[in-house]
């Protein structure tokens, strides 16, 4: 059970680079850093619990491109943070894989939406280490890299999934991805509240404000935020954003 709010520093890694995407387009890109072991250390060193990773091109092309260079962070950082990881993991042969390479939980957004029986069909074993990825556009799911869209509500989808193997839904506003204009507040709420999985807001956090907004809503259902450009950009430090939490000041 979920008993505190969490902040997931994202780690979006795309041709071996730490990057940001806007709105998530493969071709708006910002380079921020080119190791993202170096990166994966300065969030650890600031307090971070959890990291966010998710592989860009293996969203994209299904399959893991940048497993060197997560393999290297899960190697280095074992013991020292548990991290969740995403893009292009489609079989149970890639889920095993990172779980058996320490990763503590795998995010399914694609194979999700395709395969629902398959998630519902793992056995216990994968009890609470499996995340979906509700990657929405105008209340629809997206998937492949955000490339493809369809007409599945999001809500229509998660509800399908047994809640005794999935550990909480990631919701991401593509709207709003890259673009620190804010968080779906509303939107973000109101699925929680439906959603019978606990929820990690992601997209648009802009301010230490959006953060206390989505932590005064613990109770709705929202257990954490993902948090991408706004540190990276230097909105505010992730220090600042585990105080801000901690005392519920802004």
């Amino acid at each position: 059970m979920i008993n505190k709010f969490t902040l997931y520093p994202a780690i979006d890694i795309k041709n071996g680079k730490c990057v940001r995407l806007l709105f998530g387009d493969m071709d708006k890109e910002t380079v921020y850093n080119i190791d993202p072991l170096d990166q994966a250390m300065w969030f650890v060193d600031q307090g971070a619990e959890w990291l966010h990773i998710v592989d860009l091109d293996g969203a994209v092309k299904g399959k893991q491109v940048n497993k060197i260079s997560i393999l290297k962070i899960l190697k280095t950082l074992q013991n020292k943070v548990k991290i969740q990881i995403g893009g292009g993991i489609r079989s149970k042969e890639k889920i095993d894989f990172w779980l058996g390479n320490l990763a503590d939980r795998v995010i399914l957004g694609t194979l999700a939406l395709e395969n629902t029986s398959f998630v519902n069909n793992l056995s216990q074993e994968y009890f609470k280490k499996i995340i979906i990825g509700a990657d929405v556009r105008n209340g629809m799911i997206a998937s492949h890299g955000w490339e493809k869209q369809s007409d599945i509500a999001a809500i229509d989808l998660l509800r399908k999934f047994d809640q005794s193997l999935v550990s909480s839904v990631i919701y991401t506003d593509i709207s709003k991805d890259g673009s620190m204009k804010g968080v779906s507040l509303d939107q973000t709420i109101s699925f929680a509240k439906q959603n019978p999985h606990p929820v990690i807001a992601s997209g648009g956090v802009s301010s230490l404000n959006d953060i206390l907004k989505l932590h005064e809503n613990f109770s709705n259902g929202i257990e954490g935020v993902v948090i991408g450009r706004a540190l990276y950009d230097k909105k505010f430090t992730f220090e600042e954003a585990l105080y801000a939490i901690r005392k519920g000041i802004s």
